[in-house]
C-alpha cells in the first residue's frame, strides 16, 4: 500500500479520457467515410430513380397504347361484320339481278319463236 490511491485514479482519468478520445477519432473518420460513400451512391440512386420513373411512364405508354389497340382491334371486327353484311347483301342482289335476266332473255326467246302476226 505504498501507492497513493490519487495516483491511480489520476491514472485511470488519464487513460480513460485517452481511450475516449480514440473513440472520438475513430467515430469522426466513419463519419466522414460514411458522408463520402453517401456522396458517391447518391446520384447513382437519383439515376436510379430517374429509370424507374421511365420504366413507369413507359409501362403506362404501353398499357395506354393496348387499350387503344383492343378498342381499334374491336371497331374492326364491327366493321368487318358491317362489310360482310354488305357484301352478303349484293351477293343476293346480283344473283336477283341474274335471275331477272336469265327470265327476261327466256320471255324474249319465246317471244323470237312466236310467229309473227300479221
Amino acid at each position: 500500500m505504498s501507492e497513493d490511491p490519487t495516483k491511480m485514479l489520476s491514472e485511470g482519468v488519464s487513460n480513460l479520457a485517452r481511450d475516449v478520445y480514440s473513440i472520438k477519432e475513430r467515430l469522426q473518420q466513419l463519419e466522414e467515410k460514411f458522408e463520402a460513400r453517401s456522396r458517391e451512391t447518391r446520384p447513382m440512386s437519383e439515376r436510379v430513380d430517374q429509370i424507374l420513373v421511365a420504366v413507369v411512364d413507359t409501362r403506362h405508354e404501353l398499357l395506354d397504347m393496348r387499350r387503344e389497340l383492343v378498342d381499334t382491334r374491336q371497331e374492326f371486327r364491327h366493321e368487318l361484320r358491317e362489310v360482310n353484311r354488305t357484301l352478303r347483301r349484293m351477293n343476293l342482289d346480283f344473283a336477283t339481278v341474274l335471275r331477272n335476266q336469265d327470265e327476261l332473255e327466256d320471255r324474249v326467246e319465246k317471244l323470237e319463236e312466236r310467229p309473227a302476226e300479221s
